[in-house]
Formats: C-alpha cells, structure tokens, sequence
C-alpha cells in the first residue's frame, strides 16, 4: 500500500510525502530546500567553459547538488526521480542512474545535450536554405549537416546543475536542469561572431575587383551565412530571439552576385590580323575553345585573353628540319589590369622539307600536352 501511495503522488505532493506514508515522508526532500539549492545552483552557473575543463565542471556541479538521500527500496529509483521537477517549467531536464554521482550527473547532462539536439532537428525540418549554383540557378538544399555541426561543436549541457541526488541499493540518481537562456549562452555568442564574419566577407566581396578573390568572398560569406541561419534556429527552439541583422546584407550581396556571374566571361582578343601566324593562333583559339567558352567580342566583365605568336624559327639537323614557335597567353580585366602570362614552346621535325616540319610542328598545337600547363591556370578563372 506504501507503494502504491508513493506511485500515485505527484507534483509539489511528492515532493512533501504522501499523507499516511511515514516511510514516504521520512526518506523526502523538503521542497522549500529544493528549490532553494537549485536556486543557489543556478546562480552559480558561469559561461560556458571549455571541452578541457567539462570533467572538473561536472566534479564541481555534482559538489553542488543536495546531499544523496536514501531511497526507499521498494520504489523504483527512477520512479522516484521522475516526481523532481525542475525550478522553471521550461527548463531542460536531464535524469541520470549510475554507480556513482558524478557518473549520474554525466547521464543527466547528456540527457539534456540530446533535448538540445532534438532542437536542432526539429528546426531543420521546418527550414530550407535558399542558394544559387555556380551558373545562377537557384536550388533548395537542406541545412541539416551545417545544423548539426553546429550543435555538436556548440552545445554545453555539462553546465547543467544538479538539483537533487538519490541513492538507492548502491546505485544513484541526479536531476539536472538548465535554464534555456543558459543553454543559449554559447549560440548566441557564436551568432553573433558569425554575423561579423558574414559582414567582413560581404565587404571583401563588394570592395574587390579581381574576380577570383570576389567570388571567393561571396562564397566564404555565403557558408558562413548558411551556420548563422543554423544557430539561430537553434536560438529560436531554445525561445531566443536574435535579430538577423545581416541578413538584408547578405540578400543585396546575392543579387550583385548573380550580376557579377551571369555577366563574367572569357573574352579573346586578336590584335594581330592575318600575318604569317594567323594560323598557328587560329589552332590555338580553337584548342581554348574547345574547353572553355570565349566570346570573341568586346571585353564588358571577366577574363580579356590576348594571345601572340612568335615567328616560326627552323633549323637544319641531322636528321632534317627542326621548327620552333612560341605561344604566350596574356590574361587580364577588361581594362587592362595583368593576371597572368603564359607561354610554351612547339616545335616539329621534318626530314625531308620545311613544311613537313611546320605540319608537325601545328600537329603539335593542335594536341600537344603543353597545354596541360595552360588548362591549369584557366581553370582557376573558370569561378565554380
């Protein structure tokens, strides 16, 4: 009958004995001390501490707790832990049963970690983050994985405080609880320096003109934008409004992004008309081409190309003609500004004439592996 009274009280009863238990009522927590030590936990609590201090964290906390009380044998342990609650009715509340408090309390603090997850899933089924692709388009991808680093990296349930420790049979058990402004301690610091980050890297964006640390801006800003969103869904479950204060920022940055890539090309120059190399750069445009799309028009945003050509050198060996060009690739902004300047050396060997030699020699253009060299640093300015 003892049991069944113990069982069926609940709330601020439990916490007092049942009427007609003098077992019950011998063996509990005053509720008054309860709340008055949980009240004294809580102040105590300090920011969140570091991955190298969570073991003396937790030695400290479980110090803190109430002295273990004896449980009655009869009535489960972790029965007689779920009539605790916790000061506030929303704070996060962790239960733990172990050989020893410290472990106990360890249980209860990872208990209240995976509520805290539990935020962020939650959050990540509700939002989809908007982003454009490399050619423009925009496409719907989950955030899930940035959400989940984020708490992983983030979360500090081993602030949690004990409230309350039992001791049953040799086994003990803790509630722990946590006050969700300070579970949000850490996520709203680290918004807040993600938010800077964000705002630098949109700066570096808009200030720069070489098109490859611009896009690069936009891209750092972009997947740090991404973790901000994902911390403050986090904030959000946990009740906490932070503003967005990058966030019209971010979606101006997007638009002038979507400008400066749609309007970004290649752009080839042929200043030289039809000399005696016309050909030779003929096949050389047509091998960038071919991998690369390259307007042949005025240069308006992105890479200008010049290409030059130097004038066919052959000579006599012992084995017949050895002719030789040069080819150098000039890359620069439309206004001029140098990139870059490559260059690589074909030639052609011919026994019997001259042209045999050129012929080999354009062969040589036309597939030959220098511009494995040249492909290396066009793709740089391709801007994926």
């Amino acid at each position: 009958m003892k049991t069944l009274k113990l069982l069926f009280c609940g709330g601020l009863v439990s916490l007092l004995g049942c009427a007609g238990s003098n077992s019950a009522a011998k063996h509990s927590v005053n509720a008054d001390d309860i709340r008055a030590r949980a009240s004294h936990a809580y102040d105590e609590m300090e920011p969140a501490q570091t991955a190298s201090s969570q073991k003396a964290n937790v030695q400290a906390s479980a110090s803190q707790a109430v002295s273990p009380v004896s449980a009655e044998p009869q009535v489960p342990l972790s029965d007689l832990l779920q009539t605790y609650a916790c000061p506030n009715a929303d704070d996060l509340r962790g239960m733990g049963i172990a050989a020893d408090a410290n472990a106990a309390l360890v249980i209860a603090q990872k208990e209240i970690s995976a509520k805290i997850q539990s935020v962020v899933i939650a959050q990540t089924e509700q939002t989809r983050q908007a982003n454009v692709d490399a050619s423009g388009n925009e496409t719907l991808s989950s955030s899930f994985e940035a959400k989940t680093q984020v708490i992983t990296r983030l979360q500090n349930a081993q602030d949690a405080k004990p409230i309350v420790t039992l001791t049953q049979s040799g086994k003990y058990g803790v509630i722990a609880c946590m006050q969700r402004a300070d579970a949000a301690r850490p996520f709203v610091k680290e918004a807040a320096l993600m938010q800077d980050s964000v705002t630098l890297a949109l700066k570096t964006f808009e200030e720069q003109k070489h098109p490859i640390v611009k896009n690069n801006a936009f891209k750092t800003a972009r997947e740090i934008y991404v973790r901000t969103l994902a911390v403050e869904d986090v904030l959000h479950g946990l009740g906490v409004d932070v503003g967005r204060d990058v966030k019209v920022a971010f979606d101006s940055a997007q638009q002038k992004y979507n400008d400066f890539r749609s309007q970004y090309a290649f752009y080839y120059q042929d200043e030289n008309g039809a000399d005696a190399t016309a050909s030779q750069r003929r096949l050389v445009f047509e091998r960038i081409s071919a991998k690369y799309p390259v307007r042949n028009a005025t240069c308006s945003n992105g890479l200008l190309l010049k290409l030059s050509v130097s004038p066919v050198e052959c000579i006599e060996k012992s084995l017949g003609l050895s002719c030789t060009t040069t080819l150098t690739l000039d890359g620069s902004n439309c206004n001029g500004e140098s990139y870059f300047s490559i260059n690589a050396k074909v030639k052609g060997n011919g026994r019997y004439d001259k042209n045999e030699a050129i012929e080999r020699m354009d062969q040589s253009i036309s597939n030959g592996d220098w511009f494995n060299d040249w492909a290396n640093e066009l793709n740089k300015w391709r801007l994926e």
